[in-house]
């Protein structure tokens, strides 16, 4: 609600509409309250009043807007101070724009959200070095949440986010996570956000339950008997499931995705891999949502609107197209006409057209069909509506393939009026839905219908006039986890949806390995997670579990037995996840650059991740690299591609990493980097003869001769010495010392390209 220079009268009108947000002058936000009604006067003067305890708001933001929101039995606040500033347009009209802002969240007693807006400021900048220690950084951190949030109960943990540790980006992100008797606390979290130069609070979010009672984790079962457990339960699941492998073709500089099968072990994800930890039996926290009719929680009323506009034809002629524009009609008038779509849907027999639908668009779109292939399709919208709120309207969507005209999927929607004479009411048979939805299985796969099996039903609603019918192919008496049939059919026997995928692509056989070999591969990577997670119920009360989960991301190729990733390829040992540890070199202290590299290393920059660093060793093109994307954002992997080979004795795609970066990083390399990385010259430097090579040192015959020569004309070489002393290396300590010079801005233009030397 927007509280402005206007009369009693005209506020009061605005707070009785929940739509109302007139845009005028603001005051002060203890005068917005006397327009309101005195209960919400009181809430929100009490609120108001709570926040300005917590946080400073800048006099120039003499603008206020709130929101309230009526949930749990408790009432949520939204509020706003902000300054407006009119901006002028070309044409000599006004608008309105807001420059600065502060929006916060609160109920009772706590600030859960927090967020501050300047349009002048920005979240990125040249790579660069904050103005604040990271420990200083820190401090603001821990002030803030003892400021924001001086009555939270629990163990609050601030730690930093490493994902939004960048030398590009201005603010620094903090994670507060609660963490109680050394297990983590699930759904008890937040965020601060600082900006790293000035110490500033951006934002600040907050999740908690200061209410929670938690279980004694003093009488948790070990992960020894959780683990049998799970076994004896059949906690893993087989079935076939698909990978994709990226392949990089040299000779085109393209890549290609080539999709394979592969039947799997993996822990179910249906809440079986919950167990728990004080009773061993699965999770009650489902069943006990449901009970206690959780809801995910509050939201914000928003109004949402628009306008339909109808399409609009003009004449055209041929001369208002490109060639390539009429190349493309001609393509599209190869396609099924609307007329003979709508015979086409009309005939179909499990479709229904009901009497007055019309077409309402015809939009062009692409599918995958049963080999992998990406085809033509066209989507028909059919609608019959009224202006007369009580009668029914009808939506009715097709998808087919553009040129045979075959039905891949459709909808059908009845939004029934509020006087509907033909509105259903009949509450679905599960027996009848499963028949009919049997025969269109049929009636739109044929035969390769007898590969689906229904899916264990979910809950059928009392008084529900539908019912949503999942089939799940099986193959070699496996499940896949990728072709689905999904049919909804209603009360009165109509089809309403039907959607479906199907792979024609080769199976191999289901010659698994034991489940006892699966689940010693499973237990020797995976230790099941241990935490205390729960919900709020509707009187916004918390509920507790201490709970033992095993992750459904742990896949065994139920082939060989081994842990493989989402890319089919085997889990390597070095992609476990792995503690952080603090990098410190052991053989730097003395070294001429030995401040700047303990500087580097305090932003995450480093060369090696043991504690030797050889600074006087030549750089590899795979570390310097890796430099580039730490120190400088930029990213050079594309000039070195992998490559993949099939490994027929483990049925996996294999990633082969480009030996090359195991070479030297050469000076001549490292023009050749340059030009290709920052020019579009890399083809005419490969052309023998026509360079004057600057160097004595530099053979006219050498493959970097022209690269060296476009190098050096356009400034990444600034040497002016008769040698250039191409096949060099370039120790690991000059490429770190450029590095924290170019984050310093030290040198008067900041270039990534400079050659060392």
């Amino acid at each position: 609600m927007k509280v402005s220079m206007k009369t009693a009268a005209l506020v009061m009108a605005a707070v009785i509409s929940a739509s109302a947000m007139p845009i005028n002058t603001g005051i002060t936000a203890y005068a917005a309250v006397s327009a309101a009604s005195s209960a919400e006067t009181e809430g929100l003067k009490a609120a108001i009043s709570d926040v300005k305890k917590l946080i400073e708001i800048p006099s120039a933001l003499k603008e206020f807007d709130y929101e309230t929101k009526t949930s749990y039995g408790m009432t949520f606040y939204k509020l706003k101070w902000y300054r407006e500033k009119t901006v002028q347009r070309d044409n000599g009209t006004t608008y309105k724009t807001v420059p600065e802002s502060i929006t916060v969240e609160y109920h009772g007693g706590m600030l859960t959200d927090y967020y501050y807006y300047n349009e002048k400021n920005s979240s990125y900048t040249t790579p660069s070095f904050a103005k604040l220690s990271s420990d200083e950084q820190q401090q603001y951190a821990e002030k803030y949440l003892k400021q924001l949030a001086p009555n939270l109960k629990g163990n609050a943990v601030i730690e930093r986010s490493t994902s939004n540790y960048s030398l590009t980006y201005k603010n620094v992100t903090y994670n507060i996570n609660r963490i109680e008797n050394g297990i983590s606390v699930k759904r008890n979290h937040g965020q601060i956000t600082i900006d790293r130069d000035t110490g500033k609070l951006i934002s600040f979010k907050l999740n908690w339950w200061n209410d929670a009672q938690l279980p004694d984790s003093s009488k948790k079962l070990s992960v020894s008997e959780v683990s049998e457990i799970f076994k004896q339960r059949k906690g893993l699941k087989a079935y076939y499931s698909m990978f994709s492998k990226r392949n990089y073709d040299s000779k085109t500089g393209t890549y290609t995705s080539e999709k394979f099968i592969l039947p799997v072990y993996a822990p179910k994800n249906d809440g079986e891999n919950e167990i728990d930890a004080l009773t061993g039996e699965f999770t009650s926290i489902y069943n006990d949502m449901k009970k206690y009719s959780y809801t995910d929680a509050y939201t914000w009323d928003t109004g949402d609107g628009g306008e339909y506009m109808e399409e609009v034809t003009e004449d055209v002629c041929d001369e208002d197209f490109s060639e390539a524009e009429l190349s493309a009609i001609d393509k599209e008038s190869s396609y099924i006409s609307a007329k003979k779509a709508l015979e086409i849907i009309k005939s179909d027999g499990i479709i229904k057209f009901n009497d007055g639908l019309i077409q309402k668009s015809r939009s062009l779109t692409q599918y995958e069909n049963t080999k992998g292939e990406i085809k033509a399709a066209l989507l028909f919208s059919y609608t019959y509506t009224t202006s007369d709120k009580t009668k029914d309207s009808i939506y009715l969507n097709v998808l087919m393939d553009a040129e045979t005209g075959e039905i891949i999927q459709f909808s059908k929607t009845y939004a029934y009026g509020k006087e509907s004479p033909t509105k259903n009411t009949t509450t679905v048979k599960h027996a009848d839905a499963v028949k009919k939805a049997d025969a269109a299985a049929k009636h739109f796969l044929g035969d390769k219908a007898s590969e689906y099996k229904l899916t264990e039903c979910s809950t059928i609603y009392k008084d529900s006039t539908s019912q949503s019918l999942t089939y799940t192919r099986y193959v070699n008496g496996l499940p896949t986890d990728f072709d689905h049939i999904n049919i909804t059919v209603d009360s009165l026997g109509e089809v309403l949806n039907f959607d479906y995928t199907y792979h024609d692509m080769k199976f191999p056989e289901a010659k698994l390995v034991s489940e006892d070999t699966a689940y010693e591969k499973l237990f020797e990577y995976m230790k099941p997670d241990l935490y205390y997670t729960g919900f709020l119920d509707l009187k916004f009360k918390s509920h507790t579990y201490l709970t033992y989960e095993f992750d459904d991301n742990y896949i065994i190729n139920a082939l060989t037995g081994e842990r493989i990733n989402y890319s089919g390829d085997p889990y390597y040992t070095d992609e476990k996840q792995e503690e952080a540890v603090e990098i410190k070199y052991t053989d730097i202290s003395g070294y001429k650059y030995e401040k700047e590299i303990n500087t580097l290393l305090d932003y995450g920059i480093y060369i090696t991740k043991d504690s030797v660093l050889a600074p006087d060793e030549d750089i590899t093109i795979g570390q310097f690299i890796d430099l580039c994307e730490d120190a400088y954002d930029i990213y050079l992997n594309r000039l070195y591609p992998s490559t993949s080979k099939w490994d027929a004795e483990k049925g996996v795609y294999v990633t082969v990493p480009n030996p090359k970066l195991n070479e030297k990083l050469t000076r001549e390399e490292l023009a050749k980097i340059y030009v290709e990385f920052y020019t579009n010259s890399s083809d005419a430097a490969k052309i023998k003869g026509i360079y004057k090579q600057p160097y004595s040192d530099v053979s006219e015959s050498s493959t970097y001769c022209g690269y060296i020569a476009i190098a050096k004309g356009m400034g990444f070489i600034s040497q002016t010495a008769d040698k250039y002393h191409p096949t060099e290396g370039i120790s690991k300590g000059e490429c770190l010392k450029t590095a924290y010079d170019f984050l310093c801005g030290s040198s008067k233009e900041k270039k990534l390209y400079n050659i060392i030397g």
